[in-house]
């Protein structure tokens, strides 16, 4: 048995290979071949992902004992339902023993919400969407969202992660408000473009044009309207002052991350939701500085950078286990 078949996915190549699978499975031919040629670049690119459409292949024990091109081919087949996909990237996740439990808990149901979701990105992916009424939707890494428009309503939900809207004019008879629901409450958009992010606990909010108006699910009468420049934080029961806008916190949307003498251990921490595995800071380092643009799309070279700017050195375990620690 080689060293990673008992291991179980994580979960950032699950969320892919559901990705891959339902790409597959959709589209006609043109769009299929190519989303084919695609994946072969992503099956080959880590020993991992062949690992995970293994275990695909082990869901159906009629499958057991074929190739992995193979098992893929019959699972995405046209009638493949997103449903049974979810399941099979749980399974992928937490084995199939760990799959109800994964469900009742609040990490697993977490992840069945995000598997599920209407729209979701992979750790370090970015993907815009323009909506039914001309909205602009722009998911940052790890986010999900559902799309729940009706007669009478414009709501997205973000189920995790961080979100950019642009909001577009209704051309509904009735103009139906634009509403993003989060854990905490509602941010109701006023002809605007603005940022939500869902933390543990609390939602953070940026207005980058118009205006917003925070609504806690538990304290209604606690409600705050944020201007364009301005930034606010809401937990359930009660929203935050507005704050100046912080320089940079948009810069996500432009591929890029943005420092302005932050904490090494909270630029990591930062850093570290673009890239799949672990990635720490050691307690030595934590207290030093850091300021500058860094491009996301390659964080090993955002690494890389640090080494020359700090005394620091990059230790690598493994490829998914990264720490930066003070310099010998």
């Amino acid at each position: 048995m080689d060293r990673i078949s008992g291991m179980p996915i994580p979960p950032t190549v699950a969320r892919e290979a559901v990705h891959w699978l339902l790409a597959l499975s959709e589209g006609n031919a043109a769009q299929a071949q190519q989303a084919h040629a695609q994946w072969q670049t992503w099956l080959s690119a880590d020993p991992v992902h062949a690992q995970a459409w293994q275990r695909i292949a082990e869901v159906d024990g009629t499958l057991r004992g074929v190739s992995s091109t193979v098992a893929l081919q019959t699972l995405a087949a046209p009638g493949l339902r997103r449903r049974h996909a979810v399941h099979l990237a749980l399974w992928l996740t937490v084995g199939a023993g760990g799959l109800l439990a994964a469900r009742q808990t609040g990490v697993g149901a977490q992840a069945w919400q995000m598997l599920a979701a209407d729209l979701s990105t992979a750790t370090g992916e970015r993907r815009e969407t323009v909506l039914s009424d001309g909205t602009r939707l722009l998911l940052n890494t790890a986010s999900a969202v559902d799309l729940r428009y009706s007669a009478s309503e414009r709501l997205i939900v973000l189920r995790a992660g961080e979100i950019l809207v642009q909001s577009g004019r209704d051309g509904a008879s009735m103009a139906r408000p634009l509403r993003v629901r989060s854990a905490e409450g509602l941010i109701q958009a006023v002809g605007t473009r603005f940022t939500v992010r869902q933390h543990a606990g609390h939602t953070a909010v940026t207005v980058l044009e118009g205006a917003v108006e925070l609504t806690p699910e538990q304290g209604r009468d606690t409600r705050l309207r944020l201007e364009a420049g301005e930034q606010g934080v809401f937990r359930a029961q009660a929203t935050q002052v507005a704050e100046p806008l912080r320089e940079g916190s948009s810069a996500w949307s432009e591929g890029m991350l943005v420092a302005d003498d932050m904490r090494l251990s909270d630029f990591v921490t930062e850093l570290a939701r673009y890239r799949s595995g672990m990635l720490r800071c050691a307690p030595e380092t934590a207290a030093l500085r850091v300021s500058g643009a860094y491009p996301l799309a390659d964080t090993d070279r955002v690494l890389a950078a640090l080494t020359l700017s700090l005394p620091v050195q990059i230790h690598r375990r493994t490829r998914w286990w990264v720490t930066v620690a003070a310099r010998d």
